[in-house]
């Protein structure tokens, strides 16, 4: 169960927004505003640093238009430790005097659950919905209004593999698994053991580490097997999160650990152990081909979509929905914006992209042979065609992944997975009903 101190904290802290929005949107009325060159403020961008480590510097260097126009108006970037932004951003929002005027973070909470995100101006929602990828642009949205600019665009899952282990294995690298059944055949021939002890998976699974990631690495075997984390309507979690698919995608994973002894929980993550040779495949998001390059250069690897389940195509599921947002609560709102419309555009994107190595936000640039010539394009264009697949964006989908993501750890630790599944349910309903 939730912590009641916890509980009582956020309580408070919905009541300090409510209260401060309020009292800023009374200040604003009673100030007129000053001529765009005249303007003086400071305005606060933070950036939760971890796989946007490029991105705060690139920015400084690419607002010309916005200081062009407000030439008074300081910009000051912080980047936040990612272990600790959550703190910091609870810490923040609390103050009016440290709180940013515009911050990166996952909108179903900040936007839907704390209230602190802004809904865009409306040139700028029909900009991003008819400009922004299709596949992932609910996630971006406060009942049905974009509140948060993507920070890339992440279509799910891909199937890495390594094509020298591959051909060891007598398998042919152009020829990968297509099927979730094939998938668990491949895995047996690729992995090494030394007696009980797997030396090498076949295919890496996330086991460990923060449970909301464990959740999402796990949401391609829920839906190849049809099941789901809760309801559309973000009623329920019953019938779904225990239903016999969600079970079957779970066992499916304990299986290859307990029962074909083709992965381990103890040789490490499956980034690493792909990067070191440790893994022969593991299903990453299509930044991961960009991580390879810089910090594996050696490791020969070949990106698919990820295989057909016995329900289908595992469509693209976001539990993390990271964006810029605008802060509701800001003296600065309108120059927040101005900010926004300086970054938020085809070639800013792109070049971003690159610099990052992940995949662009705009439709358009999905077209440019940055994309087109990317090893995972083949995966890219299937996760396009395939479309969008369960939209996990109820206000507290973050602390439901926590407890998600608990669960699925213990499966794979060997705890019997409908046993394990039944008894999170009240939790999970519980954060659904406080969203409501």
């Amino acid at each position: 169960m939730i912590k009641e101190d916890h509980l009582m904290h956020r309580r408070s802290f919905l009541i300090l927004a409510t209260g401060s929005l309020a009292m800023t949107a009374l200040a604003a009325c009673s100030q007129p505003a000053a001529p765009a060159g005249d303007r003086e403020a400071t305005l606060k961008v933070w950036n939760p640093q971890d796989n946007w480590r490029k991105t705060t510097k690139f920015y400084d260097g690419r607002v010309q238009a916005f200081t062009d126009k407000y030439p008074k108006v300081k910009v000051e970037y912080v980047d936040v430790p990612y272990g600790q932004y959550e703190a910091r951003y609870t810490s923040g929002f609390s103050s009016s005097s440290d709180a940013p005027d515009i911050f990166m973070g996952q909108v179903s909470y900040y936007g839907g659950a704390m209230g602190i995100a802004a809904l865009a101006p409306d040139e700028l929602q029909k900009t991003w919905e008819e400009k922004l990828s299709s596949v992932t642009r609910d996630n971006f949205k406060v009942d049905g209004k974009w509140a948060g600019y993507p920070v890339s665009t992440d279509l799910g899952m891909q199937l890495y593999y390594n094509t020298e282990h591959f051909v060891a294995a007598g398998l042919d690298p152009k020829s990968p698994p297509k099927t979730f059944a094939e998938l668990r055949q491949f895995a047996g021939d690729l992995a090494k053991r030394d007696g009980e002890k797997v030396t090498r998976n076949g295919l890496a699974l996330r086991y460990s580490g923060n449970p909301t990631g464990i959740a999402d690495k796990a949401l391609p075997y829920v839906h190849a097997f049809g099941g789901r984390l809760y309801s559309e309507d973000h009623k329920t979690s019953k019938g779904f999160i225990n239903s016999e698919a969600t079970v079957a995608g779970i066992q499916y994973m304990q299986d290859l650990i307990t029962k074909d002894r083709v992965t381990s929980l103890e040789l490490g993550s499956p980034d690493d152990t792909f990067a070191q040779g440790l893994s022969s495949m593991t299903m990453r998001e299509g930044w991961y081909e960009g991580w390879l390059k810089q910090n594996a250069p050696t490791v020969e690897f070949g990106v698919v979509p990820y295989p057909e389940g016995p329900e289908g195509y595992p469509k693209v599921s976001l539990l993390f929905n990271w964006a810029w947002m605008v802060n509701d609560r800001s003296n600065n709102k309108d120059l927040a914006w101005e900010w926004m419309r300086a970054v938020a555009n085809p070639a800013t994107d792109l070049e971003l992209a690159k610099l990052e190595g992940y995949l662009p936000v705009w439709n358009e640039n999905f077209a440019t042979p940055y994309v087109t010539e990317r090893r995972d394009f083949q995966a890219v264009e299937k996760q396009i065609a395939e479309g969008g697949g369960p939209v996990y964006n109820a206000p507290y989908t973050n602390q439901i992944a926590l407890v998600v993501g608990s669960a699925i750890e213990k499966c794979l630790q060997g705890a019997e997975v409908k046993q394990t599944l039944d008894g999170i349910v009240s939790q999970v309903d519980e954060l659904l009903e406080r969203g409501r």
